[in-house]
């Protein structure tokens, strides 16, 4: 049976659990906006659920134990404490579906909490990755309008600078369609102007 842990233990538990190797508390609230007070890590302490040491100018640093791990596997099963909101319902419905793909792959936590969380994408992250995926092949041409579409939560403004930054920097490459006149309307808005001209299609790992 899992040890009873208060809210702000499990919170601690599962903030550890992703970011998979030891966590201060700046790292914690910079990723997930947790904090583990003194009472909390008491608790796990005591519970041998995790370790603990200081580090410089006092900051203390906290790691998940074997049976820490363990604990962390079956919160993949339990509900969400009580009274919580929306977003602890959220995670949990994303546990369960985690921990049916584990047990259907055979899979062990050490499996899926490799490397240490790398916090959000950002922008340009998802740009390559969005490339990666439509591609098929490095230097393969993708069209900005495909681009936009698998990236509809970012802001054009926003999308566009990020691959102005990118292309000015030679990691990506945009070119005009060399057809403009077969161009969709669809294609046209998707458009960037770079150099006083329209550009439609973008390249990764051009030669």
């Amino acid at each position: 049976m899992s040890v009873a842990l208060s809210t702000p233990a499990r919170q601690a538990l599962v903030a550890l659990m992703l970011h998979v190797t030891e966590a201060s508390n700046p790292d914690l609230r910079n990723l997930y906006h947790v904090t583990i007070e003194r009472s909390t890590r008491d608790q796990l302490t005591s519970e041998k659920l995790i370790i603990w040491k200081k580090g410089l100018r006092g900051a203390i640093f906290h790691e998940l134990t074997d049976q820490g791990w363990a604990r962390g596997r079956d919160e993949l099963t339990l509900a969400p404490p009580a009274g919580v909101g929306a977003g602890w319902h959220l995670l949990y419905g994303t546990f369960r579906h985690l921990n049916g793909l584990m047990i259907k792959n055979g899979y062990q936590l050490s499996d899926v909490f490799i490397h240490e969380d790398p916090g959000p994408l950002s922008i340009e992250d998802r740009i390559r990755q969005a490339y990666g995926e439509l591609a098929g092949e490095p230097r393969a041409l993708v069209s900005l309008a495909r681009l936009r579409d698998e990236l509809p939560d970012i802001p054009r403004k926003s999308l566009d600078e990020a691959l102005l930054d990118l292309d000015r920097q030679r990691v990506i490459q945009l070119d005009p369609d060399p057809n403009r006149k077969a161009l969709s309307d669809r294609a046209k808005a998707a458009a960037i102007r770079l150099g006083g001209e329209d550009m439609h299609l973008i390249t990764i790992g051009r030669s």
